[in-house]
C-alpha cells in the first residue's frame, strides 16, 4: 500500500488537487486496508465492482482475491495512473452513475469509498440495479452509515432507513477515523454492508409504501395521524384514521417509532 509521502508524490506528479466534491480521500492506513478486504470475505469466483478506486488502495488486493475486478473511477488523472501503475482490473474511465449494469453473467460485489455529497444518488442507483448485485461493501460518511442501519425508536431512523431496509440488510462493520486518508475529511467514516439479495413480496405496493413512509418522516415531531392528514396519501384526517386503526397503529405514536414491517401493513390498507 502505498504511504503518504508517496502519496503526494503522485498527485504532484498527476497534477491532482484532492477535490472535496467529489469525494478525494485517498486511504493511507494499512490497517483499516486489511479491516476492509478481510471482512469483504471474496471467494475465486466473485466479480467485484469497485467504485473509485483512486490510487488503488484496494483494487490489487482485490484482483488477488476475486475472479474478475471492474473498477470505474471517474477522474481522468487517476485513472490513467490507474492504467500505468495497477495490474489486474478492467478499468473503466467513467461515472458511477452512468454506468450500466449490462453483459454481466456474474451477481456482483460491489466495494468503494463512497463521495460523501452523492452517497444517496449512488446507494439509489445500486438499489435500482439490485438484481445485478449480491452485496455492498462501502465506506461512507458515518452520520449517512447510521441513518441507513438505524432501527426504530432511535434519533437516526429515517426514511432513508426504510428505503435501505426494504431492499437490502445494513450493518455497520466498523468505525474508521479522519486520520485514515489524505487528505483527512471533516467527518468520521464507517464501513458498511448491505446484504442485496433480500426477496421483495411484489404484492407489496411500493409507490404507495414509500410515499406514505416520506410524507410520515417529513414532519416527522407530529403524530403519525396528524403527519399523514397534511400530506396528499390520505383524502382526510378520518381516512387516514382509519387505516392506522386497521394497520393496528396507535394515531399518536410518531413516525420515528414506526417499524417497515407497520408501514407496509399500512400501505395496504391505503392502497
Amino acid at each position: 500500500m502505498l504511504k503518504l509521502t508517496e502519496v503526494k508524490t503522485i498527485l504532484r506528479e498527476y497534477n491532482i488537487r484532492p477535490s472535496k466534491r467529489c469525494g478525494q480521500n485517498f486511504l493511507i492506513d494499512q490497517n483499516i486496508k486489511n479491516k476492509i478486504i478481510d471482512s469483504v470475505q471474496l471467494k475465486k469466483e466473485d466479480v467485484v465492482l469497485e467504485i473509485g478506486p483512486g490510487l488503488g488502495a484496494l483494487t490489487e488486493d482485490l484482483c488477488k482475491k476475486a475472479k474478475r475486478v471492474i473498477a470505474i473511477e471517474k477522474d481522468k488523472r487517476l485513472h490513467a495512473f490507474l492504467l500505468n501503475n495497477v495490474t489486474g482490473p478492467d478499468l473503466i474511465n467513467d461515472d458511477i452513475l452512468r454506468y450500466e449494469f449490462k453483459d454481466i453473467s456474474s451477481k456482483l460485489i460491489v466495494v468503494g469509498n463512497l463521495p460523501y455529497s452523492i452517497s444517496s444518488p449512488i446507494l439509489n442507483k445500486l438499489i435500482d440495479n439490485r438484481k445485478r448485485i449480491s452485496s455492498i461493501y462501502a465506506t461512507v460518511q458515518t452520520e449517512f452509515g447510521e441513518r441507513i442501519a438505524a432501527l426504530p425508536g432511535t434519533k437516526d431512523y429515517s426514511s432513508l432507513s426504510c428505503y435501505a431496509q426494504f431492499y437490502g440488510n445494513p450493518k455497520i462493520l466498523f468505525k474508521i477515523s479522519r486520520g485514515a486518508f489524505f487528505p483527512a475529511p471533516e467527518v468520521d467514516s464507517c464501513f458498511l454492508k448491505i446484504g442485496m439479495e433480500k426477496q421483495i413480496d411484489i404484492s407489496i405496493d411500493q409507490d404507495m409504501l414509500f410515499k406514505i413512509i416520506r410524507s410520515s418522516f417529513e414532519k416527522r415531531r407530529k403524530t403519525i395521524l396528524n403527519s399523514l392528514s397534511s400530506s396528499s396519501v390520505f383524502k382526510s384526517k378520518e381516512e387516514a384514521l382509519i387505516s392506522l386503526e386497521k394497520a393496528e397503529i396507535s394515531p399518536g405514536r410518531r413516525p420515528e417509532t414506526i417499524s417497515l414491517e407497520e408501514f407496509i401493513i399500512l400501505s395496504r390498507q391505503a392502497s
